[in-house]
Parts: C-alpha cells; structure tokens; sequence
C-alpha cells in the first residue's frame, strides 16, 4: 500500500520534468531575455528551425546567447547543433547547460534534460586524435585545428569533433609549414593525424671567423650597382637639352611664321606702297632670322635627343668596371646643324 502513493508522486515529478523541459525549448515567452536584440534572436531562431533552415537557426541562437547569457537558449543551441548532425557542438552545449544548472532546484528539469541529453550524445560522437611526436616538437611548434590553435594539452588526445572536413596544420620557426586535411563521420567515428618532423629551412653557412672574438661573421653582399651611372646622368642631362632646344624651335618658328603673315598683311600684292614694301622686307628679314634659330634649335634638339637614347642603352650599370667615361657635348653649326659628342667610353 506504501509503495502506490511513492509511484504517483515519481510519475508527477518525471511529468514536471518533461513540461519543463518543453517549456524551455518551444516557448518564446518563457524564455523572456531582457534584452531585445537576443530575445528577437532567439525568436528567429525558432522560426529557423521550424523552416527548416538549422544553420541559421543554430547561429541566431548562439548569437542571443553571445549577446546574453539564458540556459534556455543554451538548451536551443544545443537542440540545433544535434539536429545539424553536429553531435560534439551539441554534446559540449548540452555540458554547459548541465553546468550552469546545477545546484539550482528552480532549474532542476533543465538539469535532468541536460544530464539525459549529454548521455544519448555521447556514444554517437566522433573523436580526432592529433598526434605529436617527440622528435616533431621543435621550438615554435604551433598546431592548428581549421585555423584555431590547439593548445599542447590536447596534442595525443582524442578529442569529439563534428563531423566533416577538418585541416590540421602546424608551422615552427625556420621550418617548413606543414598541412593535411581529414575526412570525419558525423558520428561513432575515429581519426588520427600524426604530425611529421618538420623540414628545415636551409641556412646561411658563415664561412669568415672574425680574429678578434672567434666568431663566425656573415660575408658582406656587394650592393648591387646604381642603374643610374655616370654615363646615363649625362644622358639624362643631353636629352634635356635637347627638349629645351625643341622647345625654342617651336617658339622661333611659330614666331617667324607670325612676322611672316605680317609682311603679308602689311603688303598685299593688290595695294602695296613703297613704305609698304620697305616694312613688310624688314618684317620678312626678320621672320627669316627667326626661322633659320627655330631650324637650328630643332636639328640642335634632335640631335641631342638621338645621342642621349644612345648614352642610355650604352651607359648601363656594369659591375666591379672602374668608371673612365669622359665626355664632352658641343653644338655644332654649319649646313647640318646638330651636336658632338667627345671623349672616351
């Protein structure tokens, strides 16, 4: 007769547990975070999931959660993550919601869920070993796990990891890097990664010992020497001449052509005096001048352009070569006016 009435009350406290339980994964309004933006991010994390879209929801519950802190949307992610396949993201969330109400009477169904949860997910993970020996370990070692540093503590342990691709890698100062990518189950799966001696970077061996101390010094490199040489800073300075001549060409003959349309104007073959002829003469004389200055400035300019191209292609750097250029550059006048070019190359 004693033992009916203990049964009724263990069936009312496992139908607690379950009506909690449901409570805190499907009601919004139980949830009740103080701050809008995770309450509306837990929200849609429930739509999410009843869409059908569990990698968004799963997100937009760990983002109300970053946001601030509820074990309900603890006990969501983890829902999520175990819907998603991802058994060890669920199992270490279900863990955490196991911590965060233990102890508490106020929460103790979300603490049986969590505790039953942990249980079930346990025998469906999938564990990957990241192996280290002794002779890989050189100073520097880091190793990776999809981009995120695994601490030495978890280096030869089996660790759950969700299932998929996942990228070891590891790098070490003044040695190769080294990478490999594993293929794991979504569950009851075991993978090992062994990570190799790490190849070295070749050295500089220091061949000179200094006297003084003993010690090995690094030969000094010769600098490479300067493109700009002496030959082509000359160049540099020809063509430049060159151009400017060019330019008091072009400013000589645009002015002759301008004393020349003068002449004309002040002298038309239609009406022209002897005044006329006399001013329109000097203005020609002077175009003429002025012409003959832009023709030479020109030939002067083409010149110079022409022999700074070849100082440039024939200047160029060579090495442990003393530098014996001399040279000089003189205009040159007479029928072909242009430049010289002296000396010795």
């Amino acid at each position: 007769m004693d033992r009916e009435p203990t049964r009724l009350i263990g069936r009312a406290a496992a139908l607690a547990a379950i009506a909690l339980a449901v409570i805190a994964f499907a009601s919004p309004r139980a949830h009740a975070q103080a701050h809008p933006a995770a309450e509306q991010l837990f929200r849609d994390g429930k739509e999410l999931m009843k869409s059908g879209k569990l990698a968004e929801a799963c997100a937009a519950f760990e983002a109300s959660e970053k946001t601030e802190h509820n074990v309900a949307t603890v006990m969501n992610a983890a829902d999520c993550r175990e819907k998603n396949q991802q058994y060890a993201a669920a199992w270490a969330l279900f863990l955490q919601a196991d911590s965060n109400t233990r102890g508490d009477a106020s929460k103790a169904a979300l603490n049986a869920t969590a505790k039953k949860r942990v249980a079930a997910l346990e025998p469906r993970l999938s564990f990957l070993t990241i192996s280290v020996p002794d002779e890989s370990r050189v100073e520097g070692l880091e190793v990776t796990r999809d981009g995120a540093l695994v601490d030495p503590v978890e280096w030869n342990r089996a660790i759950p990891v969700d299932g998929g691709s996942h990228v070891v890698a590891g790098k070490a100062p003044g040695h190769e890097p080294w990478s490999t990518t594993v293929e794991v189950a979504a569950e009851k799966d075991k993978q090992s990664v062994e990570v190799p001696k790490f190849k070295e970077l070749p050295k500089i061996i220091n061949h000179e010992v200094d006297q003084g101390s003993g010690l090995a010094t690094a030969p000094a490199l010769p600098r490479p020497p300067s493109p700009i040489t002496p030959r082509r800073k000359i160049a540099l300075g020809v063509v430049g001449g060159g151009v400017l001549a060019a330019g008091v060409g072009i400013g000589f003959g645009l002015s002759a052509r301008s004393l020349r349309s003068d002449a004309v104007a002040t002298c038309p073959p239609s009406a022209c005096t002897t005044a006329d002829q006399d001013r329109a003469n000097a203005l020609n004389d002077r175009g003429r001048k002025r012409a003959l200055i832009a023709n030479i400035a020109f030939g002067v300019g083409g010149a110079a352009v022409i022999a700074g191209a070849v100082l440039w292609f024939t200047g160029g750097p060579v090495e442990h070569a003393p530098d014996t250029t001399a040279l000089r550059v003189v205009p040159t006048f007479g029928s072909e006016p242009g430049l010289a070019v002296l000396g010795s190359f």
